[in-house]
């Protein structure tokens, strides 16, 4: 072991304590916590940010959480030259199986308790997390841009094989984006969002199977670098549309939102806004704005592919949703 890896535990409070380096971070066991040093580009004030955020959600009963540790230098990072370090708890457990009916009980219970201990959290002027924009701001620049892209691809005098499928497709997601605003205004998504704005309600925001590892017969959530101030119930409903594009579909989304209603009671016109939210073509408007701006790493013929497998899959999906109502 080097005498860098073997004084880097002592720089957060472990003493006689190994380092351990795996790839990418170095791994420190001790009599009751694994914990995981890795090196962090993060902005130091993103870094006191997220650990105010998770001790305050350890301290309003929500442990679930790769929380970070302090330094003996009374800072959540420890500073090495040019490089800087975070210590965080290491949670060695499997991602979330989305076709595990355990699991996603855990998932749901585990994500109505962190939305029940992430309310009314304290920060300050300097450390405070940004503010999601609103649904209805969101769902209408998608939809121009939905629209604009239809009336440049339509303009195009020789065309891909993306742009006749784009062509062909795009009127039935310009009709879902349109009808999710409309069933969005119907309810009291604005009053959730302005008391959410108000009483610093947290979201996650990025709720994936491997940011949600189940361990030792407990979800945990980990990785907040997205977190933000947003009505809840988009958290809710963002994760509910990943179970109903990736998994098999065989739970009702009732029978999940129950689950999560038991835990911590869902708002008026929950399932109307959770519905307006999976209506809303997400994914469609992502490959197609990942392919027309071809940005690094751009492939035609994956997203070819994954456009063809989406058009494919919408008929079932649908089907799915529409079970809601």
């Amino acid at each position: 072991m080097s005498d860098f890896a073997a004084n880097l535990p002592g720089h957060f409070r472990l003493h006689g304590v190994r380092a351990v380096k795996e790839r990418g971070y170095y791994l420190c066991k001790t009599k009751t916590d694994v914990y995981k040093i890795h090196k962090s580009q993060e902005h130091h004030n993103s870094i006191k940010l997220r650990y105010r955020l998770l001790t305050q959600l350890d301290e309003a009963g929500f442990p679930w959480i790769d929380r970070i540790s302090p330094s003996v230098y009374g800072t959540p990072f420890v500073q090495l030259g040019r490089e800087t370090f975070v210590m965080s708890r290491y949670v060695p457990g499997r991602d979330l199986d989305l076709d595990c009916p355990q699991n996603m009980t855990l998932a749901l219970e585990c994500l109505a308790r962190f939305h029940k201990a992430a309310r009314g959290l304290q920060f300050t002027q300097e450390l405070i997390p940004g503010v999601s924009p609103p649904l209805p701001e969101i769902f209408a620049k998608n939809s121009a841009f939905l629209a604009k892209t239809a009336r440049q691809t339509n303009k195009n005098s020789r065309l891909s094989d993306f742009d006749v499928m784009f062509i062909k497709s795009s009127p039935q997601y310009i009709s879902a984006s349109a009808r999710s605003a409309e069933l969005l205004a119907q309810t009291n998504y604005h009053r959730l969002y302005n008391t959410a704005i108000a009483e610093n309600h947290i979201c996650h925001n990025a709720l994936k199977e491997e940011n949600m590892p189940v361990w030792d017969g407990n979800c945990y959530m980990i990785n907040w670098n997205e977190a933000a101030i947003d009505a809840q119930i988009t958290d809710l409903a963002n994760f509910l549309r990943r179970y109903a594009r990736r998994s098999k579909r065989e739970i009702p989304l009732t029978k999940l939102m129950d689950i999560y209603d038991g835990i911590f009671p869902l708002p008026v016109s929950a399932k109307a806004i959770v519905y307006a939210q999976l209506v809303h073509p997400w994914q469609y408007i992502k490959i197609t704005q990942q392919y027309y701006s071809k940005k690094r790493g751009w492939t035609p013929a994956a997203i070819m592919t994954r456009m063809a497998e989406l058009l494919k899959e919408q008929e079932n999906y649908d089907a799915y949703i529409n079970a809601l109502l």
